[in-house]
């Protein structure tokens, strides 16, 4: 059985649509791509792929939304480069639709996302679980490039499986509020996430020091053991990524 994937990306004059379809049934399985005006996707093996924006961007006022479907079988999407918001005056919106049938695995690890200084950035990412099913997402934001101060992050991750909500998770980075930076330590501007659904379990993470910047990790299980979901900031990409290695 296939796994399909539905990317529809649109801006205020045009939109383009990209159909992948990844054939991943046996250990010869074959990938075919159909590409999209902006997007190049990239077959890296069976059942690993990877979406490439070939324009700069997201810019401000975009309104791009990613559908996926997996419906049998394991998928993984991997990162092959950081995706860079940028400021402008309209709100971008960055949208992740994704459908994991009974039985099947995702493995999504997310492009990591750079909020420029005066980006204004809403992010969702949806994911529903069929029976049997499991998932593990891992996510890295940076706020703002080097040497400027962060844009403005609303990031929402929800996960449904077939008796109701997992999980709904909500992150909001606004440099206009007091509460800009409630949830990092002073000199943190990197934040990154693993999440697991229908995985086995993930073993604790205490919190340490990383290169003696104190990058930090919490987290744990979810309520009735649905999945384990860990977050961890520090100064830079390099110290979260070294943190969230050690959960497995």
């Amino acid at each position: 059985m296939p796994s399909a994937i539905t990317a529809t990306f649109t801006r205020a004059w045009k939109a383009c649509r990209i159909t992948i379809t990844t054939i991943t049934s046996t250990e010869s399985g074959f990938t075919t791509l159909r590409r999209g005006a902006r997007i190049a996707p990239r077959v890296l093996a069976p059942g690993r792929i990877t979406l490439l924006r070939s324009q700069a961007g997201p810019l401000a006022g975009d309104h791009d939304r990613v559908e996926i479907v997996v419906e049998s079988g394991v998928l993984t999407v991997e990162p092959i480069a950081a995706t860079l918001a940028l400021p402008g005056l309209a709100r971008t919106v960055l949208e992740l639709d994704v459908t994991v049938g009974d039985g099947a695995r995702l493995v999504l690890e997310d492009a990591p996302l750079i909020v420029a200084e005066g980006a204004d950035v809403l992010r969702t990412t949806t994911i529903r679980l069929g029976v049997g099913a499991s998932a593990i997402v891992r996510d890295l934001v940076v706020l703002g490039r080097a040497g400027e101060g962060p844009g403005r992050l609303e990031s929402v991750l929800r996960v449904e499986g077939p008796d109701g909500v997992i999980l709904h998770d909500a992150l909001r980075i606004d440099p206009g509020e007091d509460d800009a930076y409630v949830a990092l330590a002073p000199g943190h501007r990197a934040i990154g996430m693993v999440a697991t659904f229908g995985e086995r379990r993930v073993s604790r993470v205490e919190r340490e020091n990383v290169d003696g910047r104190g990058a930090e990790t919490r987290g744990g299980e979810l309520a009735d053991g649905a999945g384990h979901l860990w977050r961890a900031s520090g100064a830079s990409a390099a110290d979260v990524v070294a943190q969230l290695a050690r959960v497995r």
